[in-house]
């Protein structure tokens, strides 16, 4: 961890650097020694103002504290820093929670969500070429033959109706169905 303390129309004291370095340490548990903090200490008249800025590898955050008592004012910069920090690292567990979720659903069902999602498109081809003969197969197998292979496009005799079909990737990712 490290703290960078910079003072504005104010002398840092000894007293005021060891209590900043105190109540920055719970961070600590949030980012361990990735954390960088830069705290700017201010005083205009009356007021007296902390601002804390944190830069680490997934965040940076900014708290802000005024009042009329500098202590109080670090106290307050440290505390919406620390919900800011508790905020985001909740939304990050929860957003892999999601995707754990989700690959877990898939694994069950056996079928991806990206090609449940896909809608095929039908469209009529006049002349369709080939030198080997296509497997015969429903369209269902095609999207999951074209979802495993590298290939853009799956050619196949439909087994419904017996004719050629295309089954291709578009560019915008759906799938497209060329019908003979």
């Amino acid at each position: 961890m490290k703290v960078e303390i910079t003072g504005r129309h104010v002398f840092i004291t000894p007293a005021i650097r060891s209590y900043v370095l105190k109540r920055l340490r719970k961070f600590d548990r949030f980012f361990g020694d990735d954390a960088s903090f830069h705290v700017i200490i201010d005083v205009e008249k009356e007021r007296h103002t902390a601002e804390i800025l944190l830069k680490s590898k997934l965040l940076d955050l900014t708290g802000k504290g005024e009042t009329d008592d500098m202590y109080t004012s670090i106290v307050r910069a440290i505390g919406k820093l620390e919900r800011q920090a508790i905020k985001s690292k909740c939304r990050l567990i929860e957003t892999k929670r999601q995707k754990a979720k989700a690959r877990s659903v898939e694994e069950k069902s056996g079928v991806s969500r990206e090609r449940a999602s896909m809608r095929v498109n039908r469209r009529t081809a006049a002349i369709l070429e080939e030198d080997v003969p296509p497997k015969r197969m429903a369209v269902e197998e095609a999207v999951a033959e074209l979802g495993q292979s590298e290939s853009p496009f799956v050619v196949f005799r439909n087994v419904e109706s017996g004719s050629m079909n295309v089954l291709y990737r578009r560019k915008d990712g759906s799938l497209g169905l060329i019908q003979d």
